[in-house]
Parts: C-alpha cells; structure tokens; sequence
C-alpha cells in the first residue's frame, strides 16, 4: 500500500476528487504528493485535473486583473507604434482596460478570500470549514464554467 494512502481507505471517488482538489489549489503539495495522500495514480490525478479544468482555477489565483490591465496597456503601446494605426483595435483594447478597471472582483479575489476565511474559520470550528469550502469550491467551479 502506498504511504498514505490508508488517509483515503473507504473514501468515495467524489471525496477523494474533493480532497485532491482541495490540496491541489489550497497547498504546495507536488502531484505525486497528491497521490500518495489520495491514493490516485498520477495518471487518475491529471485525468481529474484535466477534466476538472484545475489548472485554469489554480491560475486564477495568480492572474489578477491588474496584471491584465497592464499588459492591454503594453498592447495599446504597440498598437500606436507605426505608420497604420488600427483605431478599431485602440478603441477595443481601451474598452477592455475599461471594463476590467471598473471590475469588483474577480475570480482570483474569491479564491485568495475563500482561502483566507477557510483558515479563520478552520481555527474556530474544523468541522463547518470543511462544509464551507466544499461550497465555496463549487461556487469557483461554477464561476470557472460559466464565466
């Protein structure tokens, strides 16, 4: 038997998607790591990474709407260099940075504030951070599928 894989004996394929999901995008823990505490295979780890589009949400995290904003502006730089001069392209890309500045929040806002009160919350009761984050991961999913 794998080392760790006893943590997982009797879990659901549900629970244990949820828990690789969990330590996949909450800790530092490497895809082999995963596994073992899972009980997967890396093959079954990247089939459930791959099909649950993971990666796009783990890189919500570190994409922001700031660094966005700046590489659009590093775009418009290039779109004004040159004779020929797109103003179909200036007006979009500025309309982007528009829309992107007036944004509240964005994916990457809910997952750091997710993380951070499932650890405050973890500190004061275990039990209702788990429940909580599993809601909490299933409104990211959702945001991640529809936009």
């Amino acid at each position: 038997m794998k080392k760790g894989a006893k943590k997982s004996e009797g879990l659901t394929r549900d629970k244990k998607r949820e828990m690789a999901l969990d330590l996949y995008l909450n800790t530092d823990k490497s895809q082999k790591e995963i596994c073992e505490i899972v009980g997967w295979t890396e093959k079954t780890f990247s089939d459930n990474k791959e099909k649950g589009n993971w990666e796009a949400m783990k890189g919500a995290e570190t994409l922001t709407a700031q660094k966005i904003i700046m590489k659009l502006y590093k775009k418009l730089d290039e779109l004004t260099e040159g004779d020929l001069i797109s103003a179909d392209a200036l007006a979009k890309t500025a309309k982007v940075i528009e829309m992107l500045s007036n944004k509240r929040t964005t994916l990457s806002h809910n997952i750091n504030t997710f993380k951070e009160f499932t650890t405050f919350l973890f500190a004061k009761d275990a039990d209702l951070a788990k429940k909580v984050n599993k809601y909490q991961q299933e409104f990211i999913n959702d945001k991640v599928s529809n936009g």
